[in-house]
């Protein structure tokens, strides 16, 4: 088989692909879900995707600029046939849909009856899905605006997805596995699963793979907690980096910032993905995690000695508040410092209880007003230079 036929096969399976999911959403929106019609547009995706995921842990949709695009791959001749409801996604802000190994039929069946009211109502659509989220644990679904002046390819957008190693969303799959009946401990095993995410992490960053420039100018409404490890572990990196730290310090603090709410996953009620209000007795969990967190990575064998003093301090602030609340002044790590920076700024661009997601200027302007208060007035200055150095370099 010639590599312009073999293309063309797989141009037309994704191709068909797309077709499918939308034959199915409208099966559904037509007929009741055990309706002949229904069954066999359903199947007929759903054994598509099953034989893609058998190669792959995941695989994005991605809808943007009047286009569908797969596997970094543009599908231009679905943008007529598929205009309507390329255009409907992105007026609900889904412009990502992703699938993951593992999906059923059920579960792809209850995405489709959540996105179809959506669809005539598209008000608040990627906040309903994230507060869904938890009922959809091999499918996430989201919004890719961008803060910045310089148009961005789709091949960039879509790179920060899907790369040809592998993917920031492949890598929650590990980070969801080694966090998985967290009870006590992280075992020899995962810690070395962690350090190697970590080196992961740091290889995507330093070749391009994982651009910072996509996890600085991204505003999500995405509530993953394990996409948010990677982004804290990623930016506080590249502070690393900017400050010439040696590469073994570096990956010390990518493996603390990565582990730094671990914590939040010994304690499965204090849900990491809740957008509503939390409750009294969730705020009170969430205001202990630095000490579950430290705790647990003290007892971590080959743990680095670093981890646990970022997960206890990483909420404490230059002027001595945050907490835990400290009886007498103390003396922060840098990479605490470090990470309180970025650990905030990836949470103000993001939904959270109470608040929608900032712009890259409306948070970076926050975090200027805390400077000296909150955040070491010098490693906010270098994180702002990071911030700076990114948004202008060339797409």
């Amino acid at each position: 088989m010639t590599a312009q036929v073999k293309d063309e096969r797989l141009y037309k399976f994704y191709r068909d692909l797309c077709v499918s999911f939308v034959g199915s959403l409208h099966a559904l929106s037509l007929y009741p879900e055990d309706h002949p019609e229904t069954e066999k547009k359903v199947s007929g995706f759903f054994q598509r995707v099953s034989r893609f995921l058998e190669q792959r842990s995941m695989f994005s949709l991605i809808f943007m600029g009047g286009e569908i695009i797969l596997e970094n791959t543009p599908l231009p001749d679905l943008s007529n046939t598929l205009a309507q409801f390329i255009k409907r996604m992105e007026d609900m802000k889904l412009q990502r849909i992703t699938f993951r190994r593992g999906l059923t039929s059920e579960e792809f069946i209850r995405f489709l009856k959540l996105l179809l009211p959506l669809l005539k109502n598209p008000s608040d659509a990627d906040l309903i899905i994230s507060k869904n989220q938890e009922a959809l644990p091999h499918m996430l679904a989201g919004s890719m605006p961008y803060d910045t002046g310089t148009q961005l390819s789709h091949e960039e957008i879509a790179g920060a997805l899907q790369t040809p190693g592998q993917s920031v969303l492949s890598l929650t799959g590990q980070l969801k596995d080694m966090f998985t009946d967290l009870e006590g401990p992280l075992s020899e095993a995962r810690v070395t699963m962690a350090k190697d995410t970590t080196e992961t992490i740091y290889r995507m960053a330093a070749t391009g793979e994982m651009p910072l420039k996509m996890l600085i100018l991204r505003r999500s409404s995405d509530p993953d907690p394990y996409v948010h490890a990677i982004n804290v572990s990623a930016l506080s990196m590249g502070i690393a980096r900017m400050l010439e730290l040696k590469e073994q310090a570096i990956l010390e603090i990518g493996l603390a910032g990565l582990l730094h709410d671990i914590g939040l996953h010994s304690s499965p009620s204090a849900s990491l993905t809740k957008t509503s209000t939390l409750t009294l007795d969730e705020k009170k969990l969430r205001y202990e995690h630095p000490v579950r967190g430290a705790e647990i990575l003290l007892c971590s064998p080959g743990m680095p000695d670093l981890a646990p003093i970022v997960a206890y301090e990483h909420h404490l602030q230059y002027n001595g508040g945050g907490y835990p609340k400290q009886e007498s002044p103390r003396q922060l790590n840098m990479a605490s410092m470090i990470i309180l920076i970025t650990n905030s700024y990836d949470n103000l661009r993001r939904n959270r209880p109470k608040r929608k997601a900032l712009s890259m200027p409306e948070a970076i302007n926050w975090m200027d007003r805390k400077a000296g208060e909150i955040f070491h007035p010098l490693l906010l200055k270098d994180f702002r230079a990071l911030v700076k150095t990114q948004a202008q370099e060339d797409p």
